[in-house]
């Protein structure tokens, strides 16, 4: 009976001793400095100003009418003047609907970008853990998650080295 105890106990300890490989990625850091969503703000920012150009040309041809109208409103008919003010209250309700859509699409632009790119690191990061036998890599944002990890475990770097090359060879 001991010797069945102490086997016991042996092979317990055997298997405690069998070391949990953890690391961690600094995913602020991460998405920084990754190649990719350089891209994807380089990108929502030319559909932004491109956008911010058509609405302001919308918002000036409007402005250039709203003037016209008072240069000519004393001399209007209280009919015309309320014609003409009618008109430029459905012309702006166009022009905010244009607003309203346009951040609308660039909302969905982004989010869309920023599923792509965590998707990616996900993946990314799923990869490195198997091949290099992980049994967990934490997240963590600035100084967040991880209250203290050391440097040995710290991927970022070796993770966005791999993303960077692979988003190169796109």
């Amino acid at each position: 009976m001991k010797k069945l105890a102490v086997l016991f106990t042996t092979v317990l300890l055997f298997a405690s001793c069998t070391q949990t490989k953890i690391g961690y990625v600094d995913v602020e850091e991460l998405m920084k400095d990754y190649d990719a969503t350089k891209d994807v703000e380089a990108s929502l920012k030319v559909d932004q100003e491109e956008m911010g150009k058509s609405l302001d040309s919308l918002s000036n041809a409007f402005q250039g009418k709203v003037e016209a109208y008072y240069k000519k409103a004393k001399r209007m008919s209280t009919k015309s003047r309320e014609a003409k003010e009618i008109e430029l209250q459905q012309e702006q309700q166009v022009i905010k609907q244009a607003q309203a859509q346009a951040q609308q699409i660039l909302q969905q632009k982004s989010q869309e970008g920023i599923e792509t790119l965590t998707k990616t690191v996900d993946s990314v990061v799923n990869a490195y853990a198997t091949t290099n036998k992980f049994n967990m890599i934490l997240g963590t944002q600035g100084n967040g998650t991880v209250m203290y990890g050391d440097d040995q475990i710290n991927l970022t770097e070796k993770i966005l080295d791999i993303l960077n090359a692979g988003y190169e060879a796109k």
